[in-house]
């Protein structure tokens, strides 16, 4: 039995370290699924599509809403996917986002076959363009630690593979568009 948090309370707790509730854009799969489970809000966009594209869309997320936190959370094979965007997050320099890399080695959504990524040092590999001082363990972080971090910055969470697949979404595109629109309006 593994002592790591399962994703969806990986989620919450990356969540619960802002003071005020982010945007949260999380990636096609478990992702979108632990999101909505951890805390379903009209502020979560659930991307839907190509698998990797949840750091570029909340970086454009993040430029259109500076004075908004964005809480990109992409699972260690989608990330893997788009590793590109690290560095043109680090070029763009966004002063308001963060992204929640959850680690647990599988594609969890497809059957929980192995990444290639399984022996990646996501910590490293997040302070190779943040700095180490912009990048660490969920498991190390508190509130008050979180609120001194300069952005844009990473979080890595070793999690659990779940025993199961997440729980479905049970909303269309159009649905998630319209929630997301009516909650982007501020």
């Amino acid at each position: 039995m593994s002592n790591l948090p399962s994703q969806k309370d990986a989620i919450a707790a990356a969540l619960a370290l802002y003071p005020t509730r982010p945007f949260a854009v999380s990636d096609i799969g478990s992702q979108t699924g632990w999101l909505k489970a951890a805390s379903h809000d009209a502020r979560n966009l659930y991307v839907s599509g190509p698998m990797g594209l949840a750091t570029s869309v909340a970086l454009g997320l993040a430029a259109v809403r500076p004075n908004e936190q964005v809480l990109a959370i992409a699972g260690d094979g989608a990330l893997a996917m788009n590793l590109t965007s690290l560095a043109t997050i680090f070029g763009a320099k966004p002063k308001n986002l963060s992204i929640l890399l959850v680690d647990n080695r599988v594609y969890e959504f497809t059957a929980s076959a192995p990444t290639p990524t399984r022996d990646m040092d996501w910590l490293a590999v997040g302070r190779a363009f943040f700095g180490a001082e912009r990048c660490m363990r969920l498991s190390d972080l508190t509130a008050e630690r979180w609120a001194g971090v300069a952005r844009p910055a990473m979080i890595v969470a070793d999690i659990a593979p779940a025993p199961n697949k997440p729980p479905a979404l049970g909303m269309t595109p159009a649905m998630i568009r319209a929630a997301f629109l009516e909650a982007s309006k501020a």
